[in-house]
């Protein structure tokens, strides 16, 4: 809970906050006295999402502080004395006055003479301090007692009320406090209330999925998002980070994803100079699944370039155009190999440079594109125990496997030694030495053969890495990509009935350095 922010005294890194600060044209002095500071250089710090920035510097006059409000939009801020200790205040158009008696205990011995808001949410943290208390004791007696004992129930039910008391706090001071900061940093830290399951006559649940989906679609309630303000509190970046969790999130499937994500990122305005809120949160969702190590979520990342980076959609103000050239290239090459996608056709020479060979004329069930380099130490792990496969359970079940090797200059005579020596019987095609020279030349005559997509088979595949394994279905339809060898062994054995079949290659055995980057 966003509290625990509050309560935890910290040392933290000032990072100097790049994006544009507003200017707010009304007074605001900010005046903060505390104990033991003298005449101190001391510092405001702002949030962007859960971290803090430097923003602004003072020296103290006998042990008080002013600082000009007026500077900084409004939000949650900290002052932050020389040793890095800090307390948060909200900062919402209005004169702040504040006083510590203990710079050991800022937040504990802290008296808030101006500022409503600030003095509603210091009593508010007082007050959930003391819950918090109460509700770790009667856990410590829960976890002392013997489940359903007498004790046991009676601690449990003094946890539920106290969890109540706290609801009833929450909503009452949402309730009286209108349109302060303070209202809605609370009502932003609260969670919906569900409804029950929709059950029939006879008390059968009629819709399992009803609760989930009343949940993804009211997440956002609580949260005022043409409001840039609160993108300044933890609170934002934390309900995203919930929202977007690599496990046990709400949102899992990539078509999912992207359907909500547009439809929160509309409630925003998208439109507005310098919003700084849609900034953040398009920035945070687009890192987030251009770094996802989960297979599929790629495209996620190339849907946010395409609908926010890249033209006609381009709404995102503040990249320059030559880092939106790289974004939208990249979602471009992702774009071509993603998961439902037809993989793009390859016609390549095996390594007589006679026989050039077509991915797409390949009759397989499942077609597998095994990318490879014999110098690169992962592949010459993986190379064996794919031919391995390949002979045990893959060619009999009419699993193909077109293995495109780095092939070009010196590595030719070093990728055709390894074929024969590791005795690799599945098809091995590469961009040759021969080809490779023929096409730096003039490409033009190798196009009557094959196609520029294939003799750039690294751009259009994206293999910046290997080894690279991707599994086709008899459409040449892209359904995994980026696996391990067990992962591959797991998904091939499932696909062609054989779930049961003993591993050779067992998952739970896999080396850590077999692992691919992204799995």
């Amino acid at each position: 809970m966003w509290t625990n922010l509050i309560l935890n005294m910290k040392v933290f890194s000032f990072i100097v906050f790049t994006l544009l600060i507003g200017i707010n044209c009304n007074a605001q002095k900010l005046s903060f006295t505390v104990d033991g500071i003298e005449n101190d250089t001391v510092n405001l710090a702002r949030y962007l999402g859960n971290k803090l920035y430097y923003a602004d510097t003072v020296v103290a006059k006998n042990g008080t502080a002013v600082f000009d409000g007026s500077k900084h939009e409004g939000g949650l801020m900290a002052f932050v004395t020389k040793e890095g200790r800090y307390f948060e205040f909200i900062l919402d158009n209005e004169e702040v006055a504040m006083k510590c008696t203990n710079v050991q205990d800022m937040v504990g011995s802290m008296s808030v003479s101006k500022s409503e808001n600030n003095k509603v949410f210091y009593d508010y943290i007082h007050f959930m301090t003391a819950k918090k208390r109460e509700n770790a004791k009667e856990m410590e007696a829960i976890k002392a007692h013997k489940k359903d004992s007498p004790e046991y129930n009676k601690s449990k039910e003094k946890i539920e009320a106290i969890d109540k008391e706290i609801e009833d706090y929450q909503k009452k001071l949402v309730a009286d406090n209108g349109d302060r900061f303070i209202a809605v940093l609370v009502k932003m830290s609260m969670d919906i209330e569900l409804p029950e399951l929709p059950r029939d006559d006879k008390g059968n649940v009629t819709d399992s999925n009803y609760v989930y989906n009343y949940y993804i679609n009211h997440y956002w309630d609580n949260v005022p998002l043409k409001d840039e303000r609160i993108v300044r509190t933890p609170i934002y970046q934390n309900k995203l980070e919930k929202y977007y969790a690599k496990r046990g999130g709400i949102l899992q499937i990539p078509d999912t994803i992207t359907k909500y994500t547009k439809l929160f990122l509309d409630k925003m305005d998208q439109d507005k100079d310098k919003n700084v809120l849609f900034q953040f949160t398009v920035n945070y969702i687009t890192n987030k699944y251009e770094e996802s190590n989960i297979m599929g979520m790629d495209r996620v990342f190339v849907y946010m370039a395409r609908n926010y980076y890249c033209a006609p959609n381009d709404k995102a103000w503040w990249v320059k155009q030559e880092q939106q050239d790289k974004i939208c290239e990249r979602a471009d090459k992702i774009g071509r190999t993603m998961i439902g996608e037809y993989a793009p056709m390859l016609i390549l020479p095996d390594s007589t440079e006679d026989k050039w060979i077509n991915s797409y004329k390949l009759d397989a069930e499942y077609t597998i594109l095994y990318f490879w380099d014999p110098k690169c130490g992962h592949c010459k792990k993986v190379t064996p125990k794919l031919q391995t496969l390949y002979e045990k359970k893959f060619k009999e079940r009419n699993v193909e496997i077109y293995a495109v090797g780095k092939a070009t200059g010196d590595d030719f005579e070093r990728w055709k030694e390894y074929i024969v020596e590791n005795k690799l019987t599945f098809i091995n095609v590469g961009l040759t030495k021969n080809v490779y020279n023929q096409a730096l030349e003039d490409p033009r005559p190798l196009l009557e053969k094959t196609t520029l997509q294939s003799l750039n088979y690294s751009d259009t595949y994206d293999i910046y890495s290997t080894p690279r394994i991707f599994i086709l279905d008899k459409d040449k339809k892209i359904i995994f990509k980026q696996l391990s060898i067990s992962q591959l062994e797991e998904i091939i054995d499932k696909k062609t009935g054989h779930d049961d079949d003993e591993k050779i290659f067992p998952i739970e055995e896999e080396p850590e350095d077999e692992k691919p980057e992204n799995h």
